[in-house]
């Protein structure tokens, strides 16, 4: 590494008043010592602002906190956070992951691998549970030895991104920052964050690869990404819908169109499952523009518009999978 620039770690807070200490502490015992990190709760209401205040203390760790004093979401609690930032490079932390000790120096010494035309880069990432079992090693399918199965998309990925399941885990991705910022943050008219801003760099610049385990995902109950299984009213799903038409506004080839129609499909069958059936209309409307209707999507637009509920068969397919 010819140099170590400063690395902003923005960690977001939000009732993790069980995790937030092992997610600070993951950030002090960093092989690299070039970090700039700020903290901000979101209008926490569990013990989470005093644990973080006794935990920056108990191992002597230099932090910027902010404390909200109205919960804000991710969207504005992170731009609030990226406003104030000095680093090079951008980690958004939430407060129940944990960094393994090289996950900032291997990004870094990726990033300066890489042509200025990068603006992220991503790794591998294991799975705990709340009392940190390991519920998955990799994010990605590998042999008996651990070696990649398939070659990991980098450079252009646009188009992968558009598509589901997606590329990569959300908290294995560093940003530069000057193309975070160039993009205007997250977009705060959402509910949620990551697939808005994926696609919105993919479009104008690369994505890097490489292959190392340097983070550690928890699985809770309670989760953002459980909430796109929520029956009825389902804020993320309305989101999601909200992306997909900003995507396809982006797109400008036919085999764009057949990724983003991949994504739109899963979610339009997710929010009929859900009986979130406004927004599964819109979603098979879009997808009607994107594609030609399959039979399956003819047969779930028949139930869908007659309101018949497979909410049930659905929860127990989930309960099975453990997404409920």
């Amino acid at each position: 590494m010819t140099n170590t620039p400063l690395v902003t770690v923005i960690c977001l807070s939000y009732n993790q008043e069980k995790f937030v200490e092992k997610t600070l502490l993951s950030i002090k015992q960093q092989n690299y010592s070039n970090i700039e990190i700020i903290i901000v709760d979101d209008a926490s209401n569990d013990d989470s602002v005093n644990v973080i205040l006794s935990t920056l203390q108990k191992y002597d760790i230099t932090a910027t906190f902010i404390q909200l004093e109205e919960n804000k979401g991710n969207c504005k609690a992170f731009n609030k956070a990226l406003s104030l930032s000095k680093g090079e490079y951008i980690i958004d932390l939430a407060a129940d992951d944990i960094l393994l000790p090289n996950r900032i120096k291997d990004d870094v010494g990726k990033f300066q691998q890489c042509s200025d035309e990068f603006a992220a880069v991503f790794s591998d990432i294991s799975t705990i549970d709340e009392n940190d079992k390991l519920l998955a090693p990799s994010y990605f399918k590998r042999d008996t030895q651990g070696a990649l199965l398939l070659d990991v998309i980098e450079g252009d990925v646009y188009e992968r991104v558009l598509s589901n399941p997606p590329l990569f885990s959300a908290p294995t991705i560093t940003f530069k920052a000057k193309y975070l910022l160039e993009m205007g943050g997250y977009d705060e008219t959402l509910a949620y964050e990551d697939f808005d801003i994926w696609i919105r760099l993919a479009r104008k610049y690369k994505f890097a690869f490489y292959d190392e385990i340097n983070t550690q995902k928890r699985e809770v109950r309670y989760s953002l990404g459980k909430q796109f299984y929520k029956k009825r009213g389902n804020q993320l799903l309305r989101s999601t819908l909200r992306i997909c038409l900003k995507a396809k506004d982006l797109n400008r080839n036919r085999k764009e169109d057949l990724s983003l129609a991949n994504s739109v499909r899963y979610h339009a069958q997710l929010a009929f499952f859900t009986e979130n059936y406004i927004t599964a209309k819109a979603f098979y409307s879009l997808l009607f523009q994107l594609v030609s209707p399959s039979l399956r999507d003819r047969c779930l637009l028949i139930f869908l518009k007659n309101k018949v509920s497979l909410s049930k068969v659905y929860s127990i397919f989930l309960s099975k999978r453990g997404k409920s």
